[in-house]
């Protein structure tokens, strides 16, 4: 090999690993091998190279060469390339001992990932290496995933290299999926490190990359991974453990071929596996490729995923849904594809022990984390059930959708019912505040004269409604608190709306509560109160998924820390019995 080499990715294969076929998804027969000793190691490798790329475009391959085309008939501008690119996957087999056998895949080049059995890697290779060999005060890029009902990926990076307080990370709620940044001299050949799965390392200059080199190399980042260093530079990693052990990955994902089997997504919601570009205009589960008619999603749902591959029958089993794609499609019609699994959230409680499965990789939940988190919801959030507001209430009503009367179980149903039954109350649901500069925001639905702020959410498709109840609190009391705008809008609406649950309140004692000023609003007097609706009978904060009480606890620790203002919630019983008293527009 070349001492000029720049740069490497190395993923590192599971322990049960033991012959080059587990890792490839090609046979690996016609491969080409060899062998040689280094440091008194047997060393065996195996290479499978390709050439890739190819595909011939011309100016009909791009939607704004046709339109300039189209212009006139004085235009004629033409385009013809065909792109091909090398592309290599070494596999590196090292013999210590008989029971010391390490392998590792090198890839070079673009789309490698195609030919390798990714189930057969070590998910926190690359994450756990850099950590551990990482200069906290030199790093460049920061990678993160909040695990919730609705995920999110943040990438963060610094215009030189940091510590990790500048990239701003709230340890309460993101975890980590890659850092990149510079080590320290012990690691004299690497000059930056990526490392997530893999670890990619760019190479000093004059860093000897042979056959002994490439092996010292892959030994000392070997060593790297058993450190433990990493637990107190990131101490909040640690959280959700990765399950490695293969037999009960399979184990974890015969539970989940069995949700999706029996159509039950309570627990299972869809996200992107990769941070989205701005420019990407739908979603599919079928190759537009392939296929002259796809079906267009705005957005990933995993009801959609499910109906959209009819291959899902009687003899389908996880290995369908492994094999399932999803491809998205940018403005210039270039296809790229995640793989499904990447994309499925899914969180399970099974023996005692809770499992989240979020971009490929199972984790389990620390016993000592779960019992924080559990402890916070117990002792530091009121449970206001038993107050005010109604139990077993009706949300029936009928909706006109395309001229046709449909039912549906709506939670604005149980705000109009609470207020017109409550003097105390306001009903504020649909009420159109002014926030940010736009007049499109309820603030709350329901508030209540003692100076509370009332968000209702029926609990249902799993904690993905309760995601956005969590979110809208901390938004709403935001600009309730800092916008004046919105606060003067609140009081226009109190002075003129004409909802008929409102008609006979005494408008004064609400007036009295919301003050133009901020100085006279005395914000810590207030408090919020988030409703959960349920069709469970004697449903308890404890059922709830532990990501959604841990939403809760964040939530909580956000407007007392940051506003002063005290969260409470009440799970309150509804039915779906008839309803004639509502109709609505829909």
């Amino acid at each position: 090999m070349s001492s000029n080499l720049e740069k490497m990715t190395i993923f590192k294969a599971k322990p049960s690993v033991n012959s080059f076929s587990a890792i490839f998804d090609i046979s690996t027969e016609p491969l080409p091998r060899f062998t040689y000793q280094s440091n008194g190691y047997e060393v065996e490798g195996i290479v499978k190279y390709a050439d890739v790329g190819g595909k011939s475009k011309t100016e009909n391959d791009y939607p704004w060469m046709v339109m300039l085309n189209n212009l006139s008939e004085d235009l004629n501008l033409e385009f013809s390339n065909t792109n091909k690119s090398p592309s290599a996957i070494l596999c590196l087999k090292i013999t210590r001992d008989v029971d010391d056998i390490l392998f590792y895949i090198l890839t070079f080049g673009m789309h490698t990932s195609r030919f390798i059995n990714s189930d057969k890697l070590v998910n926190d290779f690359g994450i756990k290496v850099a950590m551990n060999i990482c200069d906290q005060n030199n790093l460049r890029k920061v990678n993160t995933t909040t695990h919730s009902s609705v995920s999110t990926l943040t990438d963060r990076q610094a215009s030189k290299g940091t510590n990790l307080e500048i990239f701003d990370i709230n340890d309460e709620k993101e975890f980590f999926r890659s850092i990149s940044g510079s080590t320290y001299e012990e690691h004299p050949y690497i000059k930056s490190f990526s490392g997530k799965s893999s670890i990619t390392v760019n190479l000093k200059k004059g860093t000897s990359v042979t056959d002994d080199g490439i092996v010292d190399i892959l030994l000392r980042l070997e060593e790297a991974y058993a450190l433990k260093r990493y637990k107190e530079k990131f101490p909040s990693y640690g959280r959700l453990d990765y399950v490695s052990d293969e037999d009960e990955i399979a184990r974890l994902n015969g539970i989940l071929f069995k949700l999706i089997k029996n159509g039950d997504f309570s627990s299972i919601h869809l996200s992107p596996s990769i941070i989205m570009d701005e420019n990407v205009a739908y979603f599919s589960y079928k190759d537009p490729d392939a296929n002259k008619f796809v079906e267009k999603f705005d957005d990933l749902n995993i009801s959609d995923l499910v109906s959209q591959n009819h291959n899902f029958n009687q003899k389908s089993s996880i290995k369908t849904v492994l094999n399932w794609k999803v491809y998205y499609v940018n403005t210039s019609e270039e296809i790229s594809t995640m793989r499904a699994y990447n994309c499925i959230n899914c969180e399970i409680e099974d023996n005692g022990i809770t499992y989240i499965l979020s971009s490929g990789t199972w984790r389990n939940v620390s016993s000592d984390f779960k019992s924080e988190v559990e402890s916070y919801v117990k002792d530091k959030i009121k449970d206001k059930s038993d107050y005010y507001l109604p139990n077993d209430i009706s949300i029936h009503c009928i909706v006109k959708e395309n001229e046709k009367d449909t039912v549906k179980y709506k939670e604005d149903v149980y705000n109009e019912y609470v207020a017109k039954h409550n003097g105390d109350i306001y009903l504020f649901d649909k009420s159109k505040i002014n926030v940010a500069g736009q007049k499109r925001y309820e603030i709350c639905d329901l508030l209540h004269k003692d100076k509370e702020l009332i968000h209702v959410k029926v609990l249902k498709s799993g904690t993905n409604s309760l995601s956005h109840l969590f979110v809208q609190s901390r938004f709403y009391t935001d600009a309730f608190v800092k916008d004046i705008q919105t606060r003067t809008s609140m009081i226009d609406f109190i002075h003129n709306n004409d909802n008929p649950e409102n008609a006979d309140k005494d408008k004064d004692a609400f007036l009295s509560i919301i003050k133009e000023k901020r100085s006279e609003l005395q914000e810590s007097t207030f408090s919020v109160l988030l409703c959960i609706l349920t069709y469970s009978k004697d449903k308890k904060i404890d059922d709830l998924p532990f990501m959604a009480k841990y939403e809760l606890a964040n939530t909580h620790k956000y407007l007392i820390n940051e506003r002063g203002i005290e969260l409470a919630y009440a799970i309150r019983l509804v039915n779906k019995k008839t309803n004639k008293e509502f109709k609505v527009d829909s």
